[in-house]
């Protein structure tokens, strides 16, 4: 909306963004109720790992070996197993409010073989297959154990604003206030969004560590990420785990050169993946009371009688109203209507009005790795005057990476709620294509330089349908129906639907900036101007009708052609080069100071896993349909340090070594 205070400037001023979104801090950064290192809060662990192996090689002839062995691990507080049930947690399903499980039986067996087929020791024949587990990140953890304590002072994040809608805030004193800043323009609402923060931040400096936890599940009745931080553990929790194969072929050529093929097959899987158990804004959870009473709500305030009937409905879209001003009456999810916190008075609410969203991390996340590497490795010494030995080495890999999560790490939202291993495709850590070469020379005087360079494909890059960012997205972008991809802050962190047609991680694995178009046109004229399951909702409850709604504009969008030079995402390219002397003193100290050159070339990158194109197809620039010429400086690699920057800007390292 609009306001007479705006600042100089206008849409170019960011002070003149709305504050459609805002979060405040509690300002508490503790997780846990563990004291540690004098604080009262805030501790991890302690984490017991126990691990144990036995295994054993059976020569069954001189040239085949056959290796075998069993693994056994327990990892602690992985899943906060200690704090036992929340039977409150079981009001969504049956059964959730169980202690998380602690896995005490992951055993890992482990087989391999080698055949030297000459008996020469210049030709090997190798195979293998074997179960490994991985770790649960803190992170995770941290999320999950204040939504399970029902007391202690714990970091909060409240959403005051969604969507531009008010969200009351709850006081640690037991009031409840409601922004009136939400949708002013930034510049505007600052002094009032710092002056509640500084108000809610008060409040909850005063309470004791020994006080009621206002994040507590039961008092809170939500949890998501988005929501207040909380992202709890499913009780069936398991450890991922990954069994991997590989087969491959080590072949001696001449005196010194070592050609190597091999072919690794991983399977991943238990990793963590968020469904919410509620599923706030599922088309399928549907409130025809209120969704009458958000219409005539809607009509009486555009100065048209008949309530929720055609003919109000008629006489508001004469008037100017947009499906955002039904949404904002309550006509919409209730992620977008309460920031995903109980939503009765929404029109979906989720299986249960009275409870909000609960994004739960359940293990049933997987993620596929095929690779086949070719290397060339060479040692020489002495290859020319003045230098002592020379090693080289060259490695081509293809390989394809797909998972249900773009990252399958750290809190990974499933992109279907519904159906949450419904998209797999290419991983945001996938480079299809990937050479290396490096090469070592020692020279005189203790002098060595060392050369290694990285020649990547691109990664991929998911599309999606442009979020519109106003009340009201569940009409226009949650394809799937399950109330995500709506465009709201509270559901999806401002995202879109996949673009139907398309997977995850479609945009340079096989759709392309040639063919981009090809893709656009064939949603346009099948998908565009169609209700989404939401909308097909309402449509079959006979409330409105698709001219209706379609005027209105809760319709899926129309997607803006590509231009004809669309960038594409972009290859990585880095040339490391260094340079060390060394020198012993009396045979027990040894020193080395040296200099390495990152990117020494100074090859400009882009695209990086957290910085790429846009995948949101809104025809702007930075965009995967708006983006001309080459990729903009602000999705370029920035400045790092050194080897944790892999593309970053040309960089000198000077370093010391020290050795006794």
């Amino acid at each position: 909306r609009t306001s007479s205070r705006t600042l100089p400037g206008g849409s170019g001023n960011p002070l003149n963004y709305p504050a459609q979104n805002v979060v405040l801090s509690n300002g508490v950064g503790f997780d846990t109720e563990i004291a540690r290192f004098g604080l009262p809060e805030g501790g991890i662990g302690p984490d017991y790992r126990t691990t144990l192996y036995a295994g054993d090689a059976w020569q069954a002839s001189p040239n085949l070996t056959l290796t075998y062995g069993l693994r056994y691990l327990r990892d602690t507080f992985r899943s906060d197993a200690d704090l036992g049930t929340v039977p409150f947690l079981s009001q969504w399903q049956p059964g959730l409010g169980r202690r998380i499980n602690q896995p005490n039986l992951n055993f890992a067996p482990q087989v391999g073989v080698a055949w030297d087929p000459g008996r020469q020791g210049k030709t090997v024949f190798r195979g293998g297959i074997g179960l490994f587990y991985e770790n649960n990140l803190w992170n995770n953890t941290a999320f999950d154990r204040p939504g399970r304590l029902g007391t202690g002072l714990f970091r909060q994040n409240p959403m005051v604003c969604s969507n531009g809608l008010p969200v009351p805030l709850p006081l640690p004193d037991g009031s409840t206030l409601t922004p009136s800043f939400c949708s002013e323009p930034i510049g505007q609402a600052a002094p009032a969004i710092a002056a509640l923060q500084a108000r809610y931040q008060a409040a909850t400096a005063a309470l004791g560590y020994d006080s009621p936890n206002p994040d507590y599940i039961r008092t809170t009745r939500a949890a998501g990420i988005d929501v207040n931080g909380i992202t709890m553990l499913a009780p069936n929790y398991a450890t991922p785990r990954s069994v991997e194969m590989n087969l491959g072929l080590e072949h001696v050529i001449g005196k010194s050169s070592v050609f190597r093929m091999d072919y690794l097959r991983n399977i991943e899987t238990h990793t963590l993946l968020a469904e919410d158990v509620n599923h706030v804004g599922d088309a399928r959870y549907f409130n025809l009371t209120n969704a009458q009473a958000a219409i005539a709500a809607t009509t009486a305030q555009y100065g048209c009688g008949g309530g929720f009937s055609g003919t109000a409905i008629n006489c508001a879209i004469a008037a100017g109203a947009h499906i955002s001003d039904f949404a904002a009456h309550g006509l919409d999810s209730g992620y977008s209507l309460c920031g995903g916190r109980p939503c009765p008075t929404a029109a979906f609410p989720g299986i249960n009005p009275n409870l909000g969203a609960n994004q739960m991390l359940f293990p049933v996340g997987r993620s596929t790795y095929n690779g086949v590497q070719l290397s060339l490795r060479q040692g020489i010494q002495n290859p020319f005057k003045n230098v002592k030995s020379l090693n080289l080495e060259a490695s081509y890999t293809f390989s394809k990476y797909l998972a249900t999560a773009t990252d399958t790490d750290f809190f990974a939202i499933a992109t279907d709620f519904n159906n949450p291993l419904r998209f797999i495709g290419p991983n945001g850590l996938d480079r299809k294509q990937q050479f290396a070469f490096g090469g070592w020379l020692d020279l005189p005087f203790s002098f060595n330089v060392g050369l290694i360079g990285h020649f990547y494909s691109p990664l991929p890059l998911t599309l999606e349908l442009p979020p519109g960012g106003l009340p009201g997205g569940i009409f226009v972008t949650d394809v799937t129906g399950d109330g995500t991809g709506d465009g709201s802050f509270a559901s999806s962190g401002g995202r879109g639907d996949v673009v139907p047609g398309t997977n995850l991680g479609s945009f340079a694995r096989g759709v392309n900036p040639n063919n981009i178009n090809d893709v656009i046109r064939h949603y346009n004229q099948n998908f565009a101007g169609s209700p989404t399951p939401a909308g097909q909702m309402l449509l079959n409850n006979g409330l409105f009708t698709l001219t209706q709604l379609q005027l209105l504009g809760a319709v899926e969008p129309l997607l803006p052609l590509a231009p004809s030079n669309q960038a594409n995402m972009a290859w990585l390219k880095v040339l490391d080069l260094s340079l060390n002397w060394k020198y012993t003193f009396k045979d027990r100290v040894e020193i080395e100071p040296g200099v390495s050159v990152f990117n020494v070339m100074n090859f400009a990158n882009f695209d990086g896993p957290t910085n790429p194109l846009n995948g949101q197809l809104n025809g702007n620039q930075g965009s995967a349909n708006g983006t001309p010429g080459e990729a903009p400086n602000l999705n370029r690699i920035g400045l790092g340090s050194g080897v944790f920057a892999l593309g970053a800007p040309r960089m000198l390292q000077f370093g010391l070594k020290v050795r006794f």
